[in-house]
């Protein structure tokens, strides 16, 4: 009798939630792998959790079409003191990789990183950053010419290439799929945001960040030079990280002597796309020769 006077009270009240699991700043945790599955952490102050959002009729998403489990994310974050906030990802998503990290080093200020992934190996990411607000959070898409569907898994930007105490985002830039090969067969380079007084910034440009782009350089430099057929993807991945070393000129020599001709004009093309994409001035692009 005394071991069923000890558990009464526990069948009556339930078990005891769980706490949130203590994770480093900057560590992204996944969700959706097993959407029916919460998430719950905490770093630097702040408290995430993660579940998915109610399903409703009709169904909003195939999670909840196939599975009866949706696949979009709820995100929640709070703080002592101030109201928590609510954030719902991508009725698309495939999942969601989330993070708490320090908006500012040596400031003390914390935010999350929200990563909504969806579209297969070539497909697209949104990113949201939750950050602090007068009495409370607001969230600020990461956007690229306007659009907030960008490329790539999200990274956070390492301390030693930060500048003006801002917060770097690291994902991939458009590539130059000039053929109209796989999208997830056209290399892409580094892009790199951060957020400036409420909005996205693009600093790829930025000197401080180019040890990115010299990292990201000679990988694609060795297949342009290759015979590999499918080859101009990577020339145009080389030439536009040499473009933010300030080394486009050599680059663009190397790439006439390599690339696989087409029957459409390639160099004239991405020098259009190195351009558009804000690699080059058009007076530098212009001074680059045509075949």
């Amino acid at each position: 009798m005394r071991v069923f006077a000890f558990l009464l009270p526990a069948l009556l009240l339930g078990a005891a939630p769980s706490e949130p699991a203590k994770v480093p700043l900057g560590a992204f945790q996944t969700w959706g792998i097993h959407p029916n599955e919460s998430l719950a952490f905490v770093a630097g102050g702040l408290t995430v959790k993660v579940a998915a959002s109610p399903c409703q009729l009709p169904a909003q998403n195939e999670g909840c079409t196939f599975d009866g489990v949706s696949n979009q994310a709820v995100v929640t974050v709070s703080q002592p003191g101030v109201p928590s906030f609510q954030m719902t990802s991508d009725r698309q998503a495939s999942f969601v990789r989330v993070a708490i990290i320090r908006l500012a080093p040596g400031r003390g200020r914390t935010g999350v990183v929200v990563d909504n992934q969806w579209g297969g190996s070539g497909g697209f990411t949104a990113v949201t950053v939750i950050e602090p607000a007068d009495g409370g959070f607001h969230a600020v898409p990461l956007t690229h010419n306007g659009s907030s569907e960008l490329f790539g898994e999200v990274s956070i930007l390492p301390r030693h290439l930060l500048r003006n105490d801002q917060t770097g985002f690291v994902l991939e830039a458009r590539g130059f799929n000039y053929s109209n090969e796989c999208s997830a067969c056209a290399p892409r380079p580094p892009l790199v945001l951060t957020i400036r007084n409420g909005r996205s910034v693009d600093i790829s440009a930025d000197p401080a960040v180019r040890p990115l782009f010299a990292h990201d350089l000679p990988a694609h430099r060795d297949v342009c030079i290759s015979k590999t057929r499918e080859r101009n993807g990577s020339c145009a991945a080389f030439v536009a990280d040499a473009a933010r070393l300030g080394k486009a000129a050599a680059a663009w020599r190397v790439m006439l002597s390599h690339y696989r001709p087409e029957p459409a004009g390639y160099p004239a093309a991405l020098r259009s796309y190195l351009v558009n994409e804000g690699y080059l001035t058009p007076s530098a692009a212009r001074a680059l020769p045509l075949p």
